[in-house]
């Protein structure tokens, strides 16, 4: 069986691995209420799925994934578990650091939590290490970047948070986790208004109605972004 993950090697095994030059993949999720229907490990489910297919097509190697990001404005709901700006920002630089200095140069950061914030964090901790390592190469990206490109072609325009798009890609990739409650209920927060907390606005941890998920779209939905991020991937760094 082929072993895609970093740490499934022996130290001199990976020695001769990096002297081929892979892809490193980091996937980075986070812990977070999705609703009464889909598991807190949403996040992390869907990017892992993607580095693993990407690992199987090509040379590709994926580092310990990150389950934690920042998620703060849905803490309050239980079992969400959200880490600071800067603690992730720190933590993301000494991993990619760390991989530089084994002389690998080109990593992509793949994150399922596509949150202002979290992206944020990821870019500075990019950035740093960029600074630092000058012939390194890095790609950073959220999946739903892609996922979202579909909005108002498979899914409804609005599709957003624990959705269609999200409820439909678990059921293709975990479908015990799936729950078939849906509770939706979105209220007006105000234009321009700063949302702290989320839970007035969406009591349901659900920013749009997921009726009308199916394994179906979600395996439809996760082949296509696994093959726009295969051709994005070649684009950047080659074959």
């Amino acid at each position: 069986m082929q072993r895609l993950y970093w740490d499934e090697y022996t130290y001199a095994e990976i020695e001769g691995i990096i002297k081929k030059q892979p892809l490193v993949i980091l996937p980075v999720g986070s812990v977070e209420a999705h609703g009464h229907h889909l598991p807190l490990n949403t996040d992390m489910l869907q990017p892992l799925w993607l580095a693993e297919e990407i690992a199987k097509r090509i040379n590709a190697l994926i580092l310990p994934p990150i389950h934690y990001g920042w998620t703060q404005g849905l803490s309050s709901f239980p079992g969400t578990i959200s880490i600071s700006f800067d603690s992730l920002r720190g933590f993301v630089k000494d991993i990619l650091s760390e991989v530089a200095k084994h002389e690998i140069r080109k990593i992509m950061v793949l994150s399922g939590h596509a949150s202002t914030n979290h992206m944020a964090a990821l870019r500075l901790a990019c950035e740093d290490v960029l600074k630092e390592y000058k012939d390194l190469k890095i790609m950073l990206l959220s999946d739903y970047y892609i996922a979202y490109q579909y909005r108002g072609k498979l899914v409804p325009e609005d599709d957003s948070h624990a959705g269609i798009i999200e409820t439909s890609r678990i059921m293709a990739i975990r479908p015990e986790l799936v729950k078939k409650n849906y509770k939706f209920k979105k209220n007006h927060a105000g234009k321009y208004t700063v949302q702290v907390d989320y839970k007035e606005m969406v009591p349901y941890a659900t920013f749009s109605n997921p009726e009308g998920a199916s394994k179906e779209l979600g395996e439809k939905l996760n082949n296509m972004i696994l093959e726009e991020l295969l051709k994005i991937i070649k684009e950047n760094f080659g074959d």
